[in-house]
């Protein structure tokens, strides 16, 4: 029997025993403040945690070898305290790209190689300043794609350095939305439910960022956003976010269309804005909501 470990940084982990799944609690309150809709990243063989909402925007950084023991890098990086940004790792660097500090929303690009030192890429990239969008790394290239900038967007926009962007199409059939997520799973961009006026549970996929086949337009996990989505196990794993109600059910898929739930009440609380990463062969789920789970 296959046995596979999914440990959520937040506040728990999950033990996937053939067709049985548990949760356990890693730590109940991390060194970093409770927050929501900050970032997470796997680099240089640790966890980090990058900015947020705890009540005010968040500019520090946080790392952590095991998710229990975390350390502080930064309290303010230079960039500005900020919500709803993205993080990715690209050229064995961390990179920050737009996100909201309570009165503006970013369209700039930052980069660190150790979370301490920060370097603008640009100030100004041609996407418009943006807050719930999502960025992957594909064909070696760094993606952006949506969010909202005082409307829901569906462009998509792609950087193989950080600083010179260009535009593969600036509608998607995807409606423009927000708080939706994206992976990379067999040599396709995903596009995962999110909010568009209405909450989502459709999924697109692209092998070019240009064209795009939507997987299916009604997937049997709730419409919702703010969730996390992560690739685990040659799967694509959906956890929690907010239908009108936080959610705490887990769900998996081997080609998009096809979703099987793991669980539909997980031990942790219901929540949205958490983040989810993959580390040390396990799925963690960090925060959310002003958490500082694990």
């Amino acid at each position: 029997m296959k046995k596979i470990k999914v440990l959520l940084f937040l506040v728990l982990s999950f033990h996937l025993f053939a067709q049985e799944y548990g949760w356990q609690q890693v730590t109940p309150s991390a060194s970093w403040t409770g927050r929501v809709f900050h970032t997470s990243v796997v680099f240089n063989n640790r966890i980090w945690v990058l900015g947020g909402y705890d009540g005010s925007y968040r500019n520090d950084v946080w790392y952590s070898s095991d998710g229990i023991n975390w350390y502080c890098t930064t309290k303010k990086a230079p960039w500005s305290g900020r919500r709803g940004h993205t993080s990715i790792v690209f050229s064995n660097k961390i990179w920050v790209l737009g996100g909201y500090d309570g009165s503006r929303r970013y369209n700039g690009v930052w980069y660190s190689s150790d979370g301490v030192n920060w370097y603008c890429a640009t100030e100004n990239v041609p996407w418009s300043g943006r807050e719930g969008h999502t960025s992957v790394v594909f064909d070696n290239k760094i993606w952006v794609l949506g969010g909202w900038d005082g409307s829901y967007r569906n462009d998509v926009w792609y950087s193989s350095d950080g600083v010179n962007w260009y535009c593969t199409t600036e509608n998607a059939p995807w409606s423009g939305r927000s708080g939706h997520t994206s992976v990379v799973f067999d040599n396709k961009i995903w596009v995962l439910g999110g909010y568009d006026g209405s909450y989502r549970n459709d999924v697109w996929y692209s092998s070019d960022g240009i064209n795009w086949v939507c997987a299916t337009s009604n997937a049997p996990w709730s419409r919702r956003s703010y969730h996390t989505s992560v690739v685990f196990d040659n799967k694509i794993w959906v956890l929690g976010g907010y239908d009108g109600s936080y959610r705490n059910d887990v769900w998996y898929s081997s080609d998009g269309v096809n979703w099987v739930c793991a669980t539909s009440n997980a031990p942790w609380s219901g929540r949205r804005g958490h983040t989810s990463v993959v580390f040390d062969n396990k799925i963690w789920v960090l925060g959310g909501d002003r958490r500082s789970d694990v």
